[in-house]
């Protein structure tokens, strides 16, 4: 980093001496370099020779790394590391484990246990780390040229602030009469809260400011409808399918999804131009029904919103269980895509991945876009879609349930879940409940731990010389990922409220794993339920709804435990063959969890679907 009294940290970023791409080429992530600080929750990165074989040989199990499954004693001397907040002279609970995505060249990943606080100092210690044979480390080369030079401010700020601040946090360190036991040391500065979220947060303001002024009859084009027949002996769940396309304000330069902010148009604020983007709705045939009255239906309960996984798209919304859902509780059924992360970008992600890094930049200022796209649906459902033609049968109008406008509900999966996050901590009041499904934070955590993370390894290494440098690189991409994600907008301060919230997770699930939802739940301040078949550190147990004043925490996170998968998971991050793991689709679809959303949304009431049996299951064959 380097100063700059014009940011609102006081520092800069400034990226230096990355790794060199294939061919020699240098890396330049320019406009990471315009933040004014590191990420609120991604890796931090470094490596001791000779601890990876002091890991793996157990030298000294009395102080080691402390992994994510010992987060609680990442606090206490028995930890090596020592994550510190300076400001506030306080030790900060994290995991520290080996990364073996390169065991030839492995480096140290430190994850907080939940979002750093934005603008502030942080230091990172190593203390008493032992080699395999139980002697001391060396100091790093860094670290012994930094104590010597007497004159840099770095060495001044190190002294005379961070290690002061460190004994005081951990008073069994102490560097005046053990200064060698201090092998290693850095300090960094998190970003503000504007540099990180301004950008998304502008993008929303503006977007919701524009729309309120529409009269959305005149902004929507309905490209085509398909009817379904609703009865005979084997009637489909779905009455009618509408595919739309909306008017929405645009902050790209271009249409292209090689595109970038315009901040221009951020600063305009009300000469943003309009661009298209496409949705799916559908109603299902429970609520055709009742409108004709011509049999027993369901009246409107809920507009529900999904969304999609990995690089997906909006027709995951025609997944059975979702039609399933819609049809047996009267929800009408939308989506659209992650523009910056669906099928239609993956052009982008692949030459991303490549050749060139510093797309990732278009990646993030397409997914807000995507996210503006996306809370212009939520108010276009909620002011006029119910009125067009196309939502009527007979020119009724659909019933609502109460005679009020239904509820509107975000249920996102997978990458719906993660960018899940991120999407309602930005949208407010628009969206009254949500549900994220295997969901996870930080990204670049969930990603390298993923089965899915080998393709785009495979891909990473044709640009990257090792693994190594491709971890290095994903730590700096999330960076921009934070923007989008729970990482960023739940960093505190956190300014903004977000709607009941309810997490559900598989305990041996290989795409999300389970400690990226951890991560999550203590980011978004979850409860656990009495049932839940483990505790998690740092997340409390409440009691579930018991009556009409006490309806269940107002952040739930319930968890399956698949007892053959969850066993065979390794406890580093290295890969292993999941070909039979079927935990990432069965928490969908278990009958237990399906009745908890539907609970939760009909009767914005939490239960706890663990109480006959703890939610085990023998294996995941669902």
């Amino acid at each position: 980093m380097k100063v700059d009294t014009t940011s609102q940290t006081g520092w800069r970023v400034d990226l230096k001496g990355m790794p060199l791409l294939r061919g020699g080429i240098p890396l330049r992530p320019r406009f990471l370099n315009e933040l004014d600080g590191f990420s609120t929750m991604g890796a931090i990165l470094f490596y001791m020779e000779g601890l990876k074989e002091s890991h793996e040989n157990n030298a000294d199990t009395r102080k080691e790394l402390q992994g994510p499954e010992r987060i609680a004693y990442s606090v206490t001397p028995q930890s090596i590391t020592l994550l510190v907040d300076i400001n506030e002279q306080i030790l900060i609970h994290h995991s520290a484990e080996v990364d073996y995505i390169d065991p030839k060249h492995p480096t140290i990943m430190i994850f907080p246990a939940e979002p750093l606080k934005h603008k502030t100092h942080y230091a990172v210690a190593v203390i008493s780390a032992k080699d395999q044979f139980g002697h001391n480390l060396p100091r790093t080369k860094g670290m012994l040229k930094m104590m010597k030079e007497t004159n840099s401010k770095t060495r001044t700020r190190l002294v005379q602030k961070v290690i002061p601040a460190i004994q005081r946090a951990a008073p069994w360190f102490s560097f005046t009469k053990e200064p060698e036991s201090l092998q290693l040391l850095f300090d960094f500065v998190t970003v503000s809260e504007e540099s990180q979220l301004g950008p998304v947060r502008a993008a929303r303001d503006i977007a919701l400011e524009h729309v309120e002024k529409w009269n959305w009859h005149e902004h929507v084009r309905i490209v085509s409808v398909v009817d379904n027949d609703c009865y005979g002996d084997y009637p489909p769940p779905i009455g009618r399918i509408v595919h739309l396309s909306l008017d929405v304000p645009s902050f790209l330069d271009h249409e292209s999804r090689y595109s970038f902010l315009d901040l221009n148009k951020i600063q305009r604020k009300k000469y943003v131009t309009t661009s298209q983007a496409k949705a799916i709705v559908y109603i299902p045939c429970s609520l055709k029904k009742e409108t004709l009255e011509e049999s027993s239906g369901n009246k409107l309960r809920s507009i529900l919103e999904y969304g999609h996984g990995l690089m997906g798209s909006r027709e995951e919304l025609f997944s059975d269980f979702l039609q399933k859902l819609g049809d047996r509780n009267g929800y009408i059924m939308m989506a659209m895509d992650w523009r910056g992360m669906s099928l239609f970008d993956l052009p982008v992600v692949i030459r991303t991945l490549v050749g060139s890094p510093d797309l990732s930049q278009a990646m993030r200022d397409n997914l807000i876009q995507g996210f503006a796209n996306k809370l212009c649906l939520q108010h276009f459902s909620q002011n006029g879609m119910l009125d067009l033609e196309e939502f009527k049968f007979n020119n009724k109008l659909i019933p609502t349930l109460t005679g009020h406008p239904p509820s509107s509900v975000f249920y996102g999966i997978s990458q719906g879940g993660i960018l899940g996050a991120g999407y309602i901590s930005l949208a407010g009041k628009l969206i009254d409940r949500a549900i994220l499904g295997a969901p996870g934070t930080p990204f670049a955590l969930v990603l390298s731990r993923s089965t899915s993370f080998s393709d785009y390894d495979k891909l990473l290494l044709m640009n990257f010389y090792n693994n190594r440098h491709v971890r290095i690189m994903l730590s700096l991409i999330q960076m921009a990922w934070d923007s989008t994600e729970a990482s960023g907008l739940q960093a505190k301060p956190v300014s903004e409220s977000f709607p009941p919230l309810l997490l559900q997770a598989g305990l041996g699930d290989p795409e999300v794993p389970s400690i990226a939802a951890e991560y999550l739940a203590r980011a978004m301040g979850a409860s656990a339920l009495p049932g839940n078949p483990r505790e998690i550190f740092g997340v409390p147990i409440e009691p579930a709804a018991t009556n009409e004043t006490w309806l269940g925490p107002r952040v739930t996170i319930s968890e399956l435990l698949y007892e053959k998968e969850y066993s065979n998971l390794p406890i580093d991050n290295e890969s292993t063959d999941f070909d039979s793991n079927n935990v990432h689709w069965c928490v969908r679809v278990d009958d237990v969890m399906i009745k908890q959303i539907e609970e939760f949304i009909n009767n914005e009431r939490i239960i706890d679907p663990c109480t006959n049996d703890q939610c085990h299951r023998i294996s995941s064959a669902c």
